[in-house]
């Protein structure tokens, strides 16, 4: 429901004007309002204390010689005199023991004040004018009555409050009508401001909306002197800006359709260029064609020598990374062959245009050659990872590692996770190509997972280190770590919680299998809180302790 009466309010600058001020104004009025009651009331209750007061004073000079000569008649007739004064509810004189000796009501003549309150202030033996009863209803006050400096009688004076409450009424029922007015006036006052206001800007909105459906000639005819006439005239400006734009473009586009015939001319001249990069790169790709066809061959001929489960595990593992190999070469292809063909096209313009140097041909020529060798070292690296370890040889874990992310740079580049690196240069004796593996299956699980973070806190963090006669390896991310009910699963064969088609649930399987049965040693995950750069992180830690 506030959902609703905000958009009512917000969804119009003319319905807010008009609610706004509508309600300024009930919100002066009913202060007012209710100030003037307040002071009237005050005020009248003030007048009415000043009444009774005035007239007990009255009552009592006038009684004293009746009481003196105790003329009772007298006294009725004093009481009576006043018996028809507004508000009067009612007058007594009481003798000093608080007998009634004079009253507007015959009746009460003769009986004693019984009633708890009169009672109480006779018995204080207080001789001094004093206000018994002081409320919205009625005003009862009493004052003594003296012959030099003699107490000799009282008397007794209460005037009801009902005239104050029906002139407040009064007031109150006048003070609604006064806020309805008030209340029509501030409506028909925002409703006509408001209006002035909008209609001008309803004039903007449609030069808005017509500009924004391609008509550029409507104009905003605002003759004002404040911000909307400043605003109309700085919208005009802009569209004659547009128009003028408009027209330069138009002949900028023509001065470029005359440069693409020429590009044209020079396109024919790079054709040839092209072609020859084109078979380079159909060289290049035939090789890993080839390579490719030779790796599954000799896969095959592993699996039908041997049908133990860890090794056609293994196969599978191996094979379930070379996509992601094949992908990390054509991530890593892009960037040369883009600047081979940039080169190439550079000489393409810089011949056209005369202004080819030999420092630019050598330079271009250069480039190329570079970036060719950079396609062809590609290849090689990953012929090395493809190629089976037959005999154990001596390498360094450090460099395993930096071949690893060699390999699967462009793949954690492109999602922004920094592999921050602290490494020791440790020598031990195994199967190297198994260890790259073992690294890949680890960091592809954290890429996969560091995915979901956001790009500026994506971290991997690699220590490789002596710890007396072990290696002591650590992969660690901040990934917020694996579910503890999961976490005891993760090397079992074919457990994963990718989706098919991204994994298989063999791969730390294969990791734990080649770190204990082929370098006879351990590997754990943890999951681990730290600080890095002041700040505080959780994620998945791979311990790995390989003895040398």
């Amino acid at each position: 429901m506030i959902e609703k009466i905000k958009i009512f309010y917000l969804k119009s600058i003319k319905r807010r004007l008009i609610i706004t001020i509508t309600l300024t104004h009930i919100i002066l009025m009913s202060v007012f309002v209710y100030d003037l009651l307040s002071e009237q009331k005050n005020f009248l209750y003030t007048q009415n204390i000043k009444q009774v007061k005035s007239l007990t004073k009255s009552v009592a000079q006038n009684s004293v010689l009746w009481i003196l000569s105790n003329d009772y008649i007298g006294l009725e007739e004093l009481i009576s005199s006043i018996s028809k004064y507004p508000n009067l509810e009612y007058a007594m004189i009481l003798n000093k023991e608080g007998k009634i000796i004079a009253h507007n009501d015959k009746e009460y003549i003769n009986l004693y004040l019984s009633d708890d309150l009169s009672l109480a202030f006779l018995l204080s033996k207080k001789i001094e004018p004093y206000m018994l009863v002081q409320n919205d209803e009625i005003i009862d006050y009493i004052m003594p009555i003296f012959r030099e400096n003699q107490h000799i009688a009282w008397v007794r004076i209460a005037l009801n409050q009902n005239e104050i409450s029906q002139n407040l009424e009064q007031i109150f029922y006048e003070a609604i009508l006064f806020i309805l007015i008030a209340i029509i006036i501030g409506y028909l006052f925002s409703y006509f401001l408001a209006t002035n206001i909008t209609k001008d800007l309803y004039t903007l909105i449609k030069v808005a909306t017509q500009t924004a459906t391609g008509n550029r000639n409507q104009r905003a005819d605002i003759k004002r002197e404040d911000e909307l006439g400043i605003l109309s005239n700085e919208i005009n400006k802009m569209l004659d800006k547009i128009e003028e734009n408009e027209k330069q473009l138009e002949i900028s586009n023509k001065e470029l359709e005359k440069d693409i015939v020429k590009l044209e001319l020079m396109d024919s001249k790079l054709t040839q260029l092209n072609r020859d990069l084109e078979k380079k790169v159909e060289e290049k790709t035939y090789e890993l064609k080839k390579l490719n066809e030779n790796l599954k061959k000799e896969i095959k001929e592993e699996v039908e020598q041997n049908r133990q489960k860890d090794n056609m595990l293994f196969q599978q593992s191996k094979m379930a990374s070379m996509g992601e190999m094949i992908e990390n070469i054509a991530h890593q292809w892009r960037q040369p062959l883009s600047f081979i063909s940039t080169s190439a096209s550079g000489i393409k313009l810089n011949k056209e245009y005369d202004t080819l140097t030999d420092e630019l041909l050598n330079e271009a020529v250069d480039n190329i050659m570079n970036s060719t060798k950079f396609l062809s070292n590609t290849i090689d690296d990953f012929r090395d990872f493809y190629r089976v370890d037959k005999i154990k040889e001596k390498f360094n874990i450090k460099d395993v590692l930096d071949k690893t992310l060699k390999l699967t740079s462009s793949r954690f580049t492109n999602r922004a996770i920094k592999v921050i690196e602290d490494c020791e240069d440790i020598t031990i004796l195994g199967f190297e190509n198994e260890l790259v593996q073992v690294f890949i299956n680890i960091l592809n699980n954290a890429r996969d997972v560091l995915e979901k973070l956001p790009y500026e806190e994506r971290f991997i963090f690699v220590t490789i280190k002596k710890i007396e006669n072990e290696a002591y390896i650590s992969l660690k991310d901040n990934a917020n770590g694996i579910e503890p009910t999961i976490l005891e699963k993760i090397f079992e064969p074919y457990f994963t919680t990718k989706s098919p088609d991204k994994g298989t649930g063999i791969g730390l399987f294969m990791s734990k299998e080649i770190i204990e049965k082929h370098f006879h040693g351990k590997i754990i995950a943890v999951n681990e809180t730290y600080i890095y750069n002041k700040k505080e992180y959780k994620g998945a830690n791979f311990i790995i302790t390989i003895p040398f």
